[in-house]
């Protein structure tokens, strides 16, 4: 009797590509649902339509919500920190080299954070997506390490690169530093996804970076 299942030689690599294929897809399908309808209206058959898939597609890749959700998270996760990552290890303008110190430490963080805010607005999907799924880590128990390791990921880009570019900043230093960053981010991210404003937005920034010098000099002294 001749079969095509996944277990055969001959078919089992073309079985296990498709599978990884109707996977991503299903994790860009739910991004997108949890991102234009909210977790709660993400089912499975709202996400296989979404990724254009039968609702079986779904049981083929993934054993149960929970477990396409936490791919979600981690996708999201991995995306932001891999594009923030990018950008921290981008060379510093010419103006940022005859820099010294915390003077260095407040200019390279200003030019991270004015290309990481041309991410977000880019990626507003994706940011919503990552709200969600927050709020739903910290709900469940069991989740809560994900919601955890979202910001100890972006903490750990920025604290690192104010390592990076001066001594004058130590790891517990630089942490709380980059906590306190991330946090205003986040402020600001959120006010922007409630009022669609971009315009306010990039003058909300604009007023948050004039305070730069000032709080990274409160952290070194404290």
């Amino acid at each position: 009797m001749t079969s095509n299942t996944k277990d055969t030689p001959e078919h089992g690599p073309t079985d296990r590509r498709s599978a990884e294929e109707r996977r991503e897809q299903l994790i860009d399908a739910a991004v997108e649902v949890i991102a234009d309808q909210g977790l709660t209206r993400a089912t499975t058959r709202a996400i296989t339509d979404r990724a254009g898939l039968a609702l079986g597609a779904f049981h083929y890749v993934f054993d149960s919500k929970d477990e396409l959700l936490e791919a979600v998270i981690q996708r999201v996760v991995g995306e932001i920190d891999a594009t923030l990552g990018a950008t921290a290890e981008m060379g510093e303008p010419a103006t940022a080299r005859r820099l010294e110190g915390t003077e260095l430490a407040v200019e390279v963080l200003e030019r991270f954070l004015r290309r990481a805010w041309a991410y977000f607005e880019g990626t507003r999907t994706l940011q919503l997506a990552q709200y969600e799924l927050t709020l739903h880590a910290l709900r469940e128990p069991e989740k809560h390490h994900l919601a955890v390791q979202q910001y100890d990921l972006l903490v750990g880009t920025l604290s690192g690169m104010l390592r990076d570019v001066t001594s004058e900043l130590d790891p517990g230093t630089s942490d709380e530093l980059a906590r306190y960053v991330v946090a205003t981010i986040d402020g600001l991210l959120l006010q922007w996804l409630v009022d669609q404003d971009a315009d306010a937005a990039s003058r909300r920034l604009d007023r948050y970076l004039t305070t730069l010098p000032a709080i990274v000099a409160a952290h070194v002294q404290s």
